[in-house]
């Protein structure tokens, strides 16, 4: 598939999986694309890097790309991955700020990119920014999901709530990561992460698919370990 072609079938996907545009008339959604610039990136291709200044959104259409940063001993600490159709957003309303963490590929990753001031140009239309907020908001629920999810000292319970978790936002039975960008994650060692990845295989609660893939087999199962461990 040419770049042209990569270009078409990402515009139509937009209709359908941009957040903030679902429900919009089409001239809005439109106005909004013609706005966006379509760009890849190659695995390991840095997005933008810490302290860089904020000056746009970005849309997934393929691949996935995580927010990391590093603590005093030098270990990375994955704030999150993000794949089709999620939206980076961090930071892009408060002014003059810059990125708290880099984002770098994971994968092949294609995107498209809202300038901050095309987005507040659009957001003069009350019913865009109306979706904008909502979707904010809901972004700092995540924020607060995660925070509690790291408050969990039992490192059984950490792993069962970060999987619910996952499913949930890729809206997938199947969580499909690394064990090191889980363990990251969760601020796990990785040899602990699979012991108890091998411990949830044998108790039926989960299987794992391929090299990187983790199937929940009993929600409620792992429910109970993240809220009663």
């Amino acid at each position: 598939m040419n770049d042209v072609q990569r270009y078409t079938d990402f515009l139509e996907k937009c209709h359908g999986n941009i957040s903030f545009l679902i429900g919009l008339p089409a001239h809005q959604q439109q106005e909004v694309m013609d706005r966006m610039v379509w760009k890849q990136y190659p695995r390991g291709s840095v997005l933008f890097a810490q302290e860089e200044p904020v000056d746009g959104i970005y849309l997934i259409h393929r691949g996935k790309v995580k927010l990391s940063t590093w603590d005093s001993e030098g270990r990375e600490q994955i704030i999150g991955i993000f794949s089709e159709p999620d939206t980076i957003w961090e930071g892009i309303l408060m002014g003059s700020s810059r990125y708290p963490y880099g984002g770098v590929c994971l994968t092949d990753v294609e995107c498209s990119k809202l300038s901050r001031k095309d987005l507040e140009e659009v957001m003069q239309d009350s019913s865009v920014a109306l979706r904008v907020i909502a979707l904010l908001s809901q972004k700092l629920h995540d924020a607060n999901e995660r925070v509690h999810l790291l408050s969990t000292s039992s490192p059984r319970a950490r792993l069962a709530g970060f999987l619910l978790h996952r499913s949930r936002h890729t809206s997938s039975d199947t969580v499909v990561l690394r064990l090191e960008e889980i363990a990251a994650s969760i601020q796990l060692r990785p040899e602990t992460v699979s012991r108890r990845i091998r411990e949830m295989q044998r108790e039926g609660l989960i299987r794992k698919e391929g090299q990187s893939g983790i199937q929940i087999l009993d929600r409620a199962a792992l429910e109970r370990v993240f809220t009663e461990e």
